[in-house]
């Protein structure tokens, strides 16, 4: 009974080593696994280091690191084709390829189709999804990467292997891995430092009109303060030193010739009328009265009037606004009311049009006359003076103009701003 027993433990010993043997041996076989798998990560990782990520920080641009980048992968895995595509508007673009060729894709993948398939897509995903690559290689092992990044699908890499009984080892897959991150990454920086460089450049050039325009208003006011001098000095003050002449004059021959004083009283009358014109030409150029006190639509219906071109006006309900929208908005309408007298010809005729367009007063001088098809520098300083005026307020303006149909001048400025500021 006793050696029975023995036999039983002897037993179920083989038995408990024999567990413990497997064990270590499916252990030691998951760790050489494992010990393979991140050698090949690694390896992965100095590849792509190698090729792409320290020439990228060293300044290399990355255009011109594509078509390196495909020929090592392709010398390194023993491939046939290399090939680097991105996504376009209108599909898929071959921007790099070992060997070259020039080839486009009309449709692509969508983003949820490309994740599905994994790091690394193979043969089944390729076949259902862009068969054009099978077309090329027809008898190949092709693999595909997607560039992913920011939820965005921004390429793919492709390689392919043509040798009959070869196939791509699973290293291959963890470098087309790799590499995608690392040209996901890199073209989500090129775009935004091109992103960054077109705004960098856009502030640059509205730096560069602010400066123009500040120096052009200066400019502009100093030369509207000599012809204020000057109108004051040829009109209203002659009327004046002509009226203090006379006045003299009439003093002496109060007693002596009362008939000639009468005379000069006449006369008096009449210049004080004329002096009283010239000023009031005069204010309208600097400030039209009718526009602070009534607005835009008696003070736009004044100057159509006056204008040398016939004119007419188009306004309806207009709620009056701050005193610098409304007097851009006049000084321009009146600017292109001016141009037209000079450029649409005499028997051309004019309207003018303001209105409110939510947040924007909106106006449109156009005429019937000649038109013109040079370009707007020829046309006169006037131009260039409404779209500072407006400028400086937030606004803009634009022409149309074709020859023998006429001129339109559109311009809007915004109110909200100029509201707030009047009701702060």
């Amino acid at each position: 009974m006793y050696r029975s027993d023995a036999v039983a433990l002897l037993q179920l010993a083989a038995v408990l080593e024999g567990v413990a043997l497997v064990a270590l041996l499916v252990a030691g076989l998951a760790g050489f696994r494992v010990s393979r798998r991140q050698a090949g990560r690694l390896t992965a990782i100095d590849f792509v280091r190698a090729t792409f990520a320290f020439p990228l920080a060293e300044g290399d641009r990355l255009d011109e690191l594509l078509p390196a980048l495909v020929r090592a992968l392709s010398y390194a895995f023993a491939l046939d084709a290399a090939e680097i595509w991105l996504v376009t508007e209108d599909g898929l673009f071959l921007t790099a390829a070992e060997p070259a060729r020039n080839a486009t894709l009309a449709g692509v993948p969508s983003l949820e189709r490309v994740l599905q398939a994994g790091p690394v897509a193979g043969m089944p995903w390729v076949g259902a999804w862009l068969p054009a690559l099978l077309q090329v290689w027809p008898e190949a092992t092709v693999r595909v990467a997607p560039i992913v990044q920011a939820d965005r699908l921004l390429g793919l890499i492709v390689v392919a292997r043509d040798h009959v009984g070869w196939r791509l080892a699973a290293e291959a897959d963890m470098t087309l891995e790799e590499l995608a991150r690392e040209l996901g990454h890199a073209m989500h920086k090129a775009t935004l430092d091109a992103a960054l460089e077109e705004s960098l450049h856009q502030l640059q050039q509205q730096a560069d009109d602010l400066s123009a325009s500040r120096a052009r208003i200066v400019v502009a006011a100093d030369a509207e303060r000599r012809r204020i001098e000057r109108n004051l000095h040829d009109g209203a003050q002659q009327y004046l030193v002509a009226l203090g002449v006379k006045v003299r004059l009439l003093q002496r021959l109060l007693d002596r010739d009362p008939a000639g004083a009468r005379e000069i009283c006449e006369e008096l009358t009449e210049d004080v009328e004329r002096a009283i014109e010239a000023l009031r030409t005069l204010a309208r150029g600097i400030y039209p009265m009718l526009l602070g006190r009534g607005g835009l639509a008696p003070a736009l219906a004044e100057a159509c009037r006056r204008a040398d071109i016939r004119a007419r006006l188009q306004v309806s309900s207009l709620p009056r606004q701050s005193a610098e929208v409304e007097a851009a908005v006049y000084f321009c309408c009146v600017e292109a009311l001016q141009n037209a007298a000079r450029h649409a010809g005499p028997e051309a005729q004019a309207t003018v049009r303001v209105w409110l367009d939510g947040a924007m007063l909106r106006f449109e001088v156009a005429d019937d006359g000649v038109g013109f098809a040079d370009g707007l520098e020829s046309r006169g300083a006037g131009l260039m003076n409404m779209g500072d005026r407006l400028g400086a307020l937030g606004g803009d303006v634009t022409v149309e103009s074709t020859p023998g149909s006429g001129t339109r001048v559109l311009g809007a400025v915004p109110v909200r701003a100029s509201d707030e500021r009047l009701q702060a």
